[in-house]
């Protein structure tokens, strides 16, 4: 190998590194389809794995409902569709994450 090649290679390393994350970095609009349109908020881990588990997600991200409302909607889910009945701690952290990101109020 010439002392040019062994010099070259380093730099070319440096350089691909060096552009990775410009390379593999999503646009915005690339993450929000990763989430289905679901806000970043806390608990949106969580409602994302439960509700895309029945449905599209960008179904929830179109609402926009009262606490009150989401809550409906859940018992609605349990008794007429079949999903399983969350725990009080989930299902709060649910409706913390759907009241503050999806909520009635919200700016769309």
């Amino acid at each position: 190998m010439t002392a040019l090649r062994v010099l070259a290679l380093p730099a070319f390393l440096f350089a691909c590194l060096s552009l990775a994350p410009l390379i593999f970095a999503q646009p915005a609009a690339a993450q929000d389809e990763e989430w289905e349109n679901l806000p970043p908020g806390e608990h949106r881990e969580l409602v994302f794995a439960l509700c895309s588990g029945c449905h599209s997600a960008k179904l929830v991200a179109q609402q926009g409902l009262s606490r009150t409302r989401w809550q409906k909607l859940l018992v609605w889910m349990v008794e007429e569709q079949g999903m399983a009945e969350l725990d009080p701690e989930t299902e709060t952290q649910v409706l913390d994450y759907l009241e503050a990101e999806l909520g009635e109020d919200r700016v769309r």
